[in-house]
């Protein structure tokens, strides 16, 4: 049997924790109705909101992490197994008790719950990825969005470049040939997104370009650090706080969306590898409930605006608070023994 490598108590629990919550805290603005207005886009010049942020970095150590995973997968069905646990028994648990709830605010007046092809088509679609469906007749109509679960568009192109990156499987063994391949496509994907925009808009994929090459080149900047002992880089605390510096004054010079590409991958990944007492803590006491949070956060928060209708400060606190919970048990009782399951599914 395979001897996978156990999980190490560095700041990337912590900060997957950090990027789901900066994305409850922009989604308490945009849900409540003040759209694209919260703290952090003021601070920056209108630049980048917390969710852009969270979602991003959610990217970044994906790559980082997943590359890593592949490169030590013996086989495509061993690896593909341990992204399919990790992936879809959250997000199947999820959508069948957000469906649960939200049978008790479906208007009477309308085609019975379980005869609505939209109740079918939100769990099947969700569940393909490639076929998302947000939207149930009858459900949050009189919000400022129907979306039932908003957050749900970003999986599909996570497990998108996780299959991606199958491409290189077969030269994972040749770091230099890594190297290369993965600069390459990283380049390639940030030109098409700063350069060809509109054709990434107007073409029709399976699945919606312009946020594959987005989302891309985080994801590939990401797999490519993953290739570099940044441990052993030199001066490795001084790249990191020029990197920063840049990023702070593209920021404030209107270039903070290109210069972000080439920053941020570092900054999150320099982060992330490092230790702390608080990421010891969360490794040992809470594990890795970051998942969860960003499944759950959203739909919470549209029940607590059909409910409650709370200022936007009361709606984030709110939903952290029940995000974080819901976050925690769906890795104590879901997640984590989906994960378990993995050693006999590579065994078999």
């Amino acid at each position: 049997m395979v001897q996978l490598p156990p999980r190490q108590a560095n700041n990337f629990d912590l900060l997957r924790i950090l990027f789901a919550w900066f994305v409850i805290i922009s989604h308490s603005y945009v849900l409540n109705g003040l759209g694209a207005t919260d703290p952090l886009f003021q601070v920056t010049n209108q630049t980048f909101l917390f969710s852009f942020i969270g979602v991003k970095g959610f990217f970044i150590i994906s790559g980082y992490l997943i590359f890593k995973s592949m490169m030590v997968s013996t086989s495509i069905p061993e690896y593909l197994i341990k992204r399919v646990l990790r992936i879809f028994p959250a997000l199947a648990v999820v959508l069948v008790l957000t469906l649960v709830a939200i049978y008790f605010i479906y208007p009477n007046n309308l085609i019975p719950f379980f005869k609505n092809k939209e109740v079918l088509a939100y769990f099947l679609g969700n569940m393909i990825l490639f076929k998302p469906h947000f939207f149930i007749s009858g459900i949050f109509n009189g919000q400022y969005s129907a979306a039932i679960n908003g957050s749900l568009w970003t999986i599909e192109y996570e497990f998108f470049f996780y299959l991606f990156i199958l491409l290189l499987f077969y030269v994972r063994t040749n770091k230099k040939l890594l190297r290369v391949l993965l600069s390459f496509l990283f380049a390639a994907f940030l030109i098409v997104r700063l350069f060809f925009y509109n054709w990434t808009v107007q073409t029709h994929f399976f699945i919606p370009l312009e946020s594959l090459f987005d989302l891309g080149p985080y994801f590939l900047m990401g797999s490519l650090l993953s290739l570099f002992d940044l441990e052993a880089l030199p001066y490795k605390n001084a790249i990191a706080a020029v990197l920063l510096g840049v990023l702070l004054v593209a920021t404030y010079t209107n270039a903070g969306h290109v210069v972000v590409y080439f920053t941020l991958p570092f900054l999150v990944i320099y982060v992330g590898k490092k230790t702390s007492g608080l990421a010891a803590w969360v490794h040992t006491k809470i594990g890795d409930p970051s998942y969860g949070i960003y499944l759950y956060a959203f739909p919470l928060q549209q029940i607590l605006i059909y409910f409650f209708k709370p200022s936007t400060f009361w709606l984030f606190v709110m939903s952290s608070i029940g995000a974080f919970v819901f976050g925690y048990f769906s890795w104590i009782l879901i997640e984590k023994k989906a994960l378990s399951l993995k050693r006999y599914f590579i065994k078999s």
